[in-house]
């Protein structure tokens, strides 16, 4: 999967492009410093997965209109510098841009935005072993000839899990993508968690005291 990113901090570009690839799938990020470099790739644009894109007038829509004229059908996610007037981000929301971050901003942030925009939560299948695999599209954790079906939250935990391993997943983490934002207890949490060690045969889901929850060495 290819992704375009225009963004001039050389520095911001090669942490988001590394945080991207210590995760589970490997993205591979064309990284441009000027608006002059995206109007050269008219005739590729259509490869690409998302552009990712911090412009110097985020209130002019030109460079928006030129990827989509040109066969960049793909989703936009806009940068904006920390001196962006916020009052101006409803022009923006007017100009159709999917997506849009504001500097500074963590790698991880953004990663999952890239995450969610490009469907990668979709249609992925997870192996611990040739028999044993947790099907995401189909929420269902095949061991054997046993195949359990999971609750969708349960399926998106185990997901998420499984994509930031072997990172730990915190409180906060499983608030925001797995509850989107909701106001839910930490029980509640804990309670999701207990529901999923129920029903997977295998003992994969480490409590990290303080923190949240990782996946260890599959199949332990």
């Amino acid at each position: 999967m290819k992704i375009f990113l225009l963004e001039s901090d050389r520095a911001l570009q090669e942490r988001i492009e590394a945080c991207l690839n210590r995760y589970r799938l490997r993205i591979n990020v064309h990284k441009v410093h000027s608006e002059e470099a995206l109007l050269d790739h008219v005739g590729v644009l259509s490869e690409y997965a998302l552009f990712a894109l911090n412009l110097s007038n985020p209130l002019d829509p030109s460079l928006m209109h030129f990827l989509r004229n040109n066969g960049g059908d793909a989703p936009i996610l806009l940068i904006l510098e920390p001196t962006f007037d916020p009052p101006k981000l409803k022009t923006l929301y007017y100009h159709s841009y999917n997506d849009i971050i504001f500097k500074p901003f963590f790698p991880e942030e953004i990663m999952f935005r890239i995450y969610k925009l490009c469907d990668i939560w979709n249609d992925d299948k997870f192996f611990f072993s040739q028999e044993t695999y947790f099907d995401c599209k189909h929420l269902q954790f095949i061991h054997g000839e046993e195949e359990i079906t999971l609750g969708k939250k349960e399926a998106l935990l185990l997901k998420f899990l499984l994509v930031k391993s072997p990172c730990v997943v915190s409180f906060a983490d499983i608030v925001y993508y797995i509850y989107r934002g909701e106001s839910v207890s930490e029980d509640c949490i804990r309670s999701l968690v207990r529901q999923l060690r129920g029903k997977i045969p295998l003992n994969f889901i480490e409590t990290v005291k303080g923190e949240g929850y990782r996946v260890v060495k599959r199949g332990e």
